[in-house]
């Protein structure tokens, strides 16, 4: 692998690294330049990577949600508004995972300026690959437009067979499927059979379980830079990253402090808790960036660390 980036300078471009700190994996890899324009968070544009927990009643009706009236009728209940569900089962080490409920206090993060106009440049992205992630922002106003929080992810490349390819460096903490054989007619004919075992109509090889009503973890590529994107939400909507999901630590935007209430699993084992991809831009490139400026009616937000 070379020398460790920790040792000294940082890699060259184009190469990927392997360092081991502060108990997470990290890698470095590189980022061209790419402008991000950012979107409304809503149900639907961010489904590919989660889901976005709000009140159907002040949002339009979305999501679509099973309601039920509460506490003798003063309160109305949302049923089922996200999926937490734990994956841990598929992990190397089989060590099992529990619920844990964490406080981030998230300051606003600084903005730069690219060609006149204020961007948020994108260092790092991570993933939990065996559990969702629900972040929930508390002492915020949604109606409030001078703070909010930036909400960035990335769609995962598929492992490639290619040599020379650097995502299979990563080491990836999911079983990487063997490759599937063609079934025979036969063996086709027979798995459509009722179960002569079990006086089912179901083969005995169909998996059965709870984790068929959760959108499964995203798998081991690595994130691709390229169809990046990025949603801007409001006070009054949190978000839950799909098991997997590449995403950038939570960026606050404005002048004030957000504490989100962060619920996930996790079982004490670095490599299936969480991964880091570092992105480092060449020399004299910007790398992903991400434009917030065209969002906000008034002035560019001058956000301050």
């Amino acid at each position: 692998m070379g020398k460790d980036p920790s040792e000294g300078s940082l890699p060259t471009c184009g190469n990927l690294w392997l360092i081991v700190k502060a108990a997470i994996r990290r890698y470095f890899i590189s980022a061209s330049n790419r402008t991000i324009r950012v979107e409304d968070l809503t149900p639907a544009t961010f489904s590919p990577f989660g889901s976005v927990v709000q009140n159907p009643a002040s949002h339009g009706g979305a999501p679509r949600l099973e309601c039920a009236v509460a506490n003798q009728g003063s309160a109305k209940k949302w049923l089922d508004i996200t999926k937490m569900q734990n994956w841990y089962g598929m992990g190397r080490s089989k060590e099992a995972a529990k619920v844990v409920m964490n406080m981030f206090v998230c300051s606003p993060r600084r903005l730069d300026s690219m060609n006149g106009r204020e961007v948020f440049k994108v260092g790092v992205l991570e993933r939990h690959p065996f559990t969702p992630q629900t972040f929930v922002p508390t002492g915020l106003d949604g109606r409030d437009q001078k703070t909010c929080y930036l909400v960035i992810v990335a769609p995962t490349l598929p492992l490639s067979s290619r040599k020379g390819d650097q995502s299979d460096k990563m080491e990836p903490v999911y079983p990487v499927p063997a490759p599937q054989r063609k079934t025979s007619l036969k063996e086709r004919l027979l798995g459509a059979r009722p179960n002569l075992f079990t006086n089912d109509h179901t083969p005995s090889t169909t998996p059965t379980g709870s984790w068929s009503d959760a959108p499964t973890p995203k798998g081991p590529g690595l994130p691709d830079l390229g169809n990046m994107r990025a949603f801007i939400a409001r006070g009054d909507q949190a978000v839950t990253y799909g098991a997997g999901t590449w995403h950038a630590p939570m960026v606050v935007l404005g002048q004030q402090a957000i504490e989100f209430v962060v619920v996930q699993y996790a079982n004490g084992v670095a490599d299936e808790d969480c991964q880091e991809i570092l992105l480092e831009a060449g020399s004299g490139e910007d790398g992903v960036a991400v434009l917030v400026d065209s969002f906000f009616d008034e002035d560019p937000l001058k956000a301050k660390l």
